[in-house]
């Protein structure tokens, strides 16, 4: 799996003013550090909600970091390496190799002389939401540390010289899917997991939180904060979800008979200028041009 760090590359052993490239955080002045310490020289910069934090170790240095139940970390070699102690344990951390820092422990990783890292602050819902994507049904990110394999060239595409946040995360979920720690790595989140499956089963129901919370068997509280850092949405966006996709599958039924007015109903949207607008934005089409093109692929 791939992680862009070229631009955020340097190699000067000459302690000097830095300037990150504006292209890799768009609409940004260049950040600027003072590198007087090469031991501690450091750039950072936040693409989205990942912050990245480059540093140059010029002498030998131990970093410590603690993961919460809100930020997990990501600890990725450039040059050099980095002894790795925590949970009662040691290892050595190369490049090539990474380490997700997610568990309930504070780990340090002491770095040698000349090493240079690459440092990810990453919200844990964010890995959670495209993993989620990802499989298709509602994941969390499990308490665990975890090595994994992850070289540091280009994500960008040819036309591309930029890193963007969902770069980031879709190669470093990715990259955590190939590890052999996988199948623990991301476990069901189960009581979202009803939740979803439920409101699919039925979606042109009316529900309310609290009917969804019961058949979750939490309370609304914690099915609201779950479907928010597992989903990255709300229920009232997977309910939505849902009726339009609800919808889409009755136009393209060579058995259903129902105008779109009424197929506006019957999925609760009212009139059918609100399910229209919602329906576009969503598929990127009418619901007459998908019922048009479901018509014309059935007739050739």
């Amino acid at each position: 799996m791939i992680l862009h760090t070229s631009m955020l590359d340097y190699c000067d052993p000459e302690p000097r003013a830095i300037a990150l490239p504006v292209g890799a955080a768009r609409g940004r002045a260049p950040l600027r550090i003072a590198s007087g310490d090469d031991d501690r020289a450091r750039q950072r910069v936040k693409i989205g909600r990942v912050e990245l934090d480059r540093r140059l170790f010029g002498r030998q240095r131990a970093v410590s970091i603690t993961p919460t139940d809100a930020m997990v970390h990501v600890l990725v070699p450039l040059a050099g390496h980095a002894v790795i102690v925590g949970n009662g344990e040691s290892h050595t951390l190369e490049p090539g190799m990474a380490l997700l820092v997610a568990g309930t422990e504070k780990i340090t990783s002491v770095w040698i002389a000349g090493s240079r890292a690459l440092i990810l602050h990453v919200p844990r819902a964010s890995i959670q939401a495209v993993s989620s994507h990802v499989y298709g049904n509602a994941r969390r990110l499990a308490a665990i540390d975890c090595r994994f394999a992850l070289t540091s060239q280009a994500i960008a595409d040819e036309n591309s010289a930029e890193m963007t946040e969902k770069r980031i995360l879709d190669n470093l979920v990715d990259a955590l899917r190939a590890s052999p720690q996988e199948a623990v790595l991301f476990p069901l989140a189960r009581s979202v997991q009803r939740a979803v499956d439920h409101i699919r089963a039925n979606p042109v129901l009316t529900w309310t939180i609290a009917d969804l919370a019961a058949v979750a068997g939490v309370t609304a509280g914690t099915l609201r904060r779950n479907f928010s850092t597992c989903l990255g949405m709300s229920v009232t966006q997977l309910v939505l979800q849902a009726r339009i996709e609800w919808v889409r599958a009755r136009l393209e039924s060579v058995t259903e008979s129902r105008s779109i007015g009424e197929l506006s109903i019957a999925a609760g949207f009212g009139a059918s200028g609100m399910l229209n607008r919602t329906y576009q934005r969503h598929f990127g089409e009418t619901p007459s041009q998908t019922r048009t093109r479901a018509f014309r692929s059935r007739r050739d």
